[in-house]
């Protein structure tokens, strides 16, 4: 069976003020094309379907024009759980209804895990629904004043649903948060934290959930939450990343979405496919003379960082002439070559010297004769105060 991983769709983003549903539309056609390519036979969304809890009329009917093409086009089974950007409940609604059509749904945390069946020619596959939830659900849900850590939490899930996880069988598990397997951890595997991206932030030690408890249970554990593609410390559980660039700190990213090709019982193989934006997101570095050639002009998502000494007037709208897209901007001075190395002592210097130094690396200019004159009686004066306060 071929599944296709995907998480943190994000419907209804917006970047700056540039709505992203066209972008996220562009998105969906290519997400067809790998289908019908790839011949996928069931599609995985770990979490995050919109951007906000309460969505936009307009996301809330992309999503459903979504669904109801890959069902009705393709007779495509889809899976998907609620992420921390989600609502529970509107993720929820209609489940039951959906399940004939082939759309399953797990938007709220329960106490057995919705478990969807699909056959292929090996026999059985069940997959487990998670979605994210935080240590305080748990605790309430299972009424075990022991749950304290996200680790805890899903120690207790699992445990809870042993009589419904057949290690024998092949079994997926969908989960959205901060996940490693620490039982394989190493510089390689560890995955990266999240960069700054709405409401994902860097993350300490102590937010990760361990996965070790999973082990032996699952086959493939398709995590959402982190939006670049990577291993959660073991090649059988990975996070598929964002469909698009949801911030400027996303700019070097590349974008992918996962196939996991799953045949006999412990045979799996996994390929990244990537995903070419409708715009891309860029950062851009230089001077406005250089920003602002006319050979430079773009429809991409633009970042820029401006070299200069001094203040630039109209810079967005010059800017927004060859780059229409401009999201924001950032000055930083320029290096002068001939800027003087502070490898002396600086205790040592006399106090004109060091200020004279100090002048010139921030301006790049020499401090002439007024401006030391006017600086030998500063220095002056402060002498004289110092020495009456004695």
């Amino acid at each position: 069976m071929k599944l296709l991983h995907t998480s943190d769709w994000h419907i209804g983003r917006s970047l700056f003020e540039f709505s992203l549903l066209d972008d996220q539309r562009a998105f969906f056609e290519q997400l067809c094309q790998i289908i019908e390519e790839q011949k996928i036979d069931a599609l995985l969304i770990s979490g995050d379907l919109y951007d906000r809890s309460m969505p936009s009329a307009q996301a809330v009917s992309l999503l459903d024009e979504m669904f109801t093409t890959l069902i009705r086009r393709y007779h495509l089974p889809i899976l998907a759980i609620s992420g921390n950007h989600d609502s529970p409940r509107r993720v929820s609604y209609g489940s039951y209804l959906f399940e004939q059509s082939g759309l399953y749904l797990a938007g709220q945390l329960k106490p057995q895990l919705q478990k969807v069946t699909l056959f292929d020619s090996f026999g059985k596959i069940n997959f487990f629904l998670l979605p994210y939830f935080v240590p305080a659900q748990v605790r309430l849900m299972y009424e075990d004043s022991s749950i304290h850590t996200s680790t805890q939490a899903l120690e207790a899930i699992m445990e809870h649903n042993r009589d419904i996880i057949c290690p024998d069988e092949r079994n997926v598990l969908l989960a959205h948060g901060f996940f490693m397997h620490q039982h394989h951890e190493c510089e390689e595997n560890t995955p990266l934290l999240p960069q700054t991206c709405g409401s994902e932030t860097s993350v300490g030690t102590s937010d990760l959930t361990d996965l070790s408890c999973c082990e032996g249970l699952f086959d493939y554990v398709a995590l959402g939450h982190l939006h670049s593609a990577q291993r959660a410390g073991s090649d059988t559980m990975r996070y598929s990343g964002s469909p698009l660039k949801y911030s400027v700190d996303e700019a070097k990213n590349n974008k992918s979405v996962t196939v996991v090709e799953i045949s006999e019982k412990g045979k799996i193989s996994f390929s990244l496919i990537p995903l070419i934006p409708r715009r891309d997101l860029r950062l851009v570095c230089g001077t406005m003379e250089e920003l602002c050639k006319q050979e430079n002009k773009s429809e991409d998502y633009v970042f820029a960082q401006i070299i200069s000494d001094g203040p630039v007037l109209n810079a967005m709208s010059r800017l927004r002439e060859v780059y229409p897209h401009t999201l924001g901007l950032s000055f930083c001075q320029s290096v002068q070559q001939n800027t003087p190395e502070f490898s002396l002592d600086l205790a040592a210097l006399e106090p004109m010297e060091l200020f004279s130094r100090f002048y010139q690396q921030i301006t790049g200019q020499q401090l002439d004769k007024e401006k030391q004159d006017i600086v030998l009686q500063a220095l002056k004066k402060a002498g004289k105060d110092r020495e009456e306060e004695e």
